[in-house]
Parts: C-alpha cells; structure tokens; sequence
C-alpha cells in the first residue's frame, strides 16, 4: 500500500513561525506570522523601531492595525519617536492610523514627541501637528498653540491651530485668537473664525 503523506492541518500551520524571532517574522510572507510577530514585540521595551519599521511597507491591513495597537500599548516615548515621522508619510491613511496610535499614548510620551513638528519647514505636516497637538491631554498643548498663533507666517497653518484650540473648548484661549486678528488684520477667514470663537465663549 502507498504511504500518503499527511496535510498539515490548520493548527500545524498555527504552530509555523512560532520559534521564529519576532523582529524576522514582521518580514514573513505570512500575515499570520506577522501579526503574531506585532504581538510578541508589544511586550518587548526594543520593539518600537521594528515595529515602526515595518508599517510604510506592511499591505495588510490586519497587520498594520496589530503594529499599530502593539506601539500604542508599548506607550514609551521610544515608540512615540519611532511613530513621529511617519506623519510625513504620503500614504493619507497610514498617516491618520499613526495619528490615531499616538493619541492612544500617555500624554506626557506622545506630546514632546509631536511637538517639535509645529516648527517644521513644511506647513503641511505643522497643520496635521497642530490638529493633532490639540487632542493630547497635555497642559502645555495651550502655550504651544497659541505660540504658534504668534509666531506662524502661514495663515492655513494658523487657522490649523484657531480650530484645534476651539475643540479644546477651553475661554482661556480667546485672547490669544483674538490676536491673531492684528497679525493678519481684514482677513475673512480670520474674522470669521475669531467671531465664532466669541460667540462660543462669550456668548453662550
């Protein structure tokens, strides 16, 4: 009698790539290696870089949702540096995801790490940092603003900064909008932005 040989079945497959080292299995053909691979390295305080790393290239959506949770829970201003310049990434969604991650983070570790975009040479990526600066629960995320308002010379990256400051919801802030009335003086855009920050503050 011929000796048929065995198929593997889908626990046997499970069980390939187990022993591979995490930081090689983000390289394996197999999403499933992969993603088990994002996992092993959330538990790992070295795994940022290869986690980071892997995401401009990574096609799989599960993948790339599992590096991006693994960072996020990693939580360390390691993982936060590795995910920052990835906001410069021409990919709209990678960039938003990485965003998203970032936000997932402790505050005081997301925030000094985004924060030095705000006077990048790009007013692209200083409008994303500011919208994204605005949704870190950081105190400082005020005086930041609200220095860029002074000091900006691009007013799409000003009017970036008037709308992160009303979704903090905080009245503190008027004053600062209302001076970016004299640097840009005529403006609509301006006008009508400082008048519905006075209507939300002052007039409710």
């Amino acid at each position: 009698m011929a000796l048929v040989k065995p198929k593997k079945d889908a626990s046997a497959r499970q069980d390939t790539g187990a022993g591979v080292d995490p930081v090689a299995g983000l390289a394996d053909a197999d999403p499933a290696v992969r993603r088990r691979a994002a996992l092993a390295l959330a538990g790992r305080a070295d795994g940022a870089g290869a986690l980071a790393g892997r995401l401009p290239q990574e096609d799989d959506p599960s993948v790339r949702e599992v590096v991006l949770t693994a960072l996020a829970r990693l939580g360390t201003a390691e993982a936060a540096a590795a995910l920052v310049p990835l906001l410069d990434s021409e990919d709209a969604g990678l960039r938003n995801a990485v965003a998203e991650s970032l936000q997932q983070m402790p505050g005081e570790v997301a925030a000094p790490a985004v924060r030095p975009l705000l006077d990048s040479s790009d007013p692209d990526l200083r409008i994303f940092a500011a919208l994204l600066v605005g949704r870190l629960p950081v105190a400082e995320r005020f005086d930041w603003l609200t220095g860029v308002l002074q000091r900006d010379p691009d007013i799409n990256v000003c009017l970036a900064v008037v709308e992160a400051l009303l979704e903090t919801g905080h009245p503190e802030v008027l004053p600062a909008l209302e001076g970016l009335e004299a640097r840009f003086p005529g403006d609509p855009f301006v006008t009508f932005s400082v008048a519905s920050a006075r209507r939300r503050f002052v007039d409710r």
